[in-house]
């Protein structure tokens, strides 16, 4: 493995050298007719996500920033580009059938070329973008809790280490399995969704997955399985709660090497 650069590195010599592409049956045009924005439900320095109508349905719209491309990462495994990831990842979670079985958000497509001008003023920070950006439209899950202290469960728990689980049958390692990033979605029956698969890493196939790798997937559901335990462990207590705090070893990283995150669980 070479040393980390600052340069954007090509996708040559990484797992995606070889992709031809995303699934060209899930690429939609957004059309501003059909579309009416509800509300913003979250903005980052990356994307945002717009509660919308589409059709006449209620949806979820969430629009990547174009700023220039950050190209690959030098452990020739991650995308540092998030709109690619998270396209990368729905497409196979729909293809597997995941999206289906109701672990991650419903999927109905995705835009490499969103005008942000025919969507004004909703995206009109995104004009001032190097591009237009790219979009995904996802099911729109209505009255969501993040999984957290107050909210845990056993069964809840239960749910969320298999919703890993099947995520990785998809060749998919989440790579930011954080409770943040769990929904549980009131129904009957209840469900326990994960989300933000932005910085994903989606192998092409089996091949590709090494004992290296296959230990990454592991190690992401045992740390899923661990938050578990520290939840239940300060469910009882809330200033405890506040206050969980734990490093895990981890490689998600924008601009560099594998590092240690230290994760606040919030509620």
């Amino acid at each position: 493995m070479s040393g980390h650069t600052d340069l954007p590195r090509s996708p040559k010599g990484t797992i995606y050298e070889t992709e031809k592409g995303f699934d060209a049956s899930l690429m939609i045009e957004v059309d501003p007719i059909k579309i009416k924005f509800i509300g913003e439900l979250k903005t980052s320095e990356a994307s945002s996500i717009f509660h919308v109508n589409y059709n006449g349905k209620p949806r979820v719209l969430k629009v990547f920033h174009n700023k220039g491309d950050p190209g690959y990462a030098d452990d020739g495994i991650r995308d540092l580009n998030r709109a690619r990831c998270e396209i990368r990842a729905y497409c196979r979670l729909k293809q597997s059938g995941i999206c289906d079985q109701g672990y991650v958000p419903q999927f109905y497509g995705y835009t490499l070329s969103l005008n942000p001008a025919v969507h004004t003023p909703h995206l009109d920070s995104f004009q001032r973008d190097a591009d237009f950006p790219s979009a995904i439209l996802m099911e729109y899950l209505p009255n969501p809790s993040l999984m957290n202290c107050l909210t845990y469960s056993k069964t809840r728990m239960s749910k969320a280490v298999d919703g890993i689980k099947q995520i990785h049958s998809a060749l998919i390692d989440h790579n930011d399995p954080y409770p943040k990033n769990i929904l549980i979605v009131p129904g009957d029956p209840e469900r326990v969704v994960w989300l933000d698969f932005d910085v994903a890493i989606t192998y092409p196939n089996s091949a590709y997955i090494g004992e290296r790798d296959r230990g990454w997937l592991e190690m992401e559901t045992a740390r899923v399985e661990c938050f578990g335990e520290m939840l239940v462990g300060t469910s009882n207590n809330f200033t405890a709660c506040c206050l969980v705090l734990t490093e895990f070893p981890g490689r998600r990283s924008d601009t560099g090497p594998s590092t240690k995150h230290k994760i606040l669980l919030s509620w």
